[in-house]
């Protein structure tokens, strides 16, 4: 699954909850929950994109998704080693 980088950002922030019953997820943190089964979202920007949507996203990093994963590693820089006098 490939994520852009806006909607990535937007989905760290979201809460993700199993449906008790494994057939989807609830998402939560914005307006209104959303129900997210599989790769598809009950939210009116999946359904007029069809791509993926802030709430897949947040799904797709709980479940650690590899690529959604890497996505995240190029929007967020690893910080930089400190130098220590060994190093010198």
């Amino acid at each position: 699954m490939t994520a852009d980088f806006e909607r990535l950002a937007r989905a760290i922030h979201l809460d993700v909850e199993t449906i008790a019953n494994g057939d989807g997820w609830i998402v939560t943190g914005g307006l209104t929950p959303h129900l997210v089964s599989g790769s598809a979202c009950d939210c009116i920007d999946f359904g007029v994109r069809g791509t993926p949507c802030k709430h897949v996203l947040a799904v797709a990093l709980r479940r650690g998704d590899p690529d959604v994963l890497e996505t995240l590693r190029l929007l967020v820089p690893l910080p930089r080693r400190r130098r220590s006098p060994s190093d010198a």
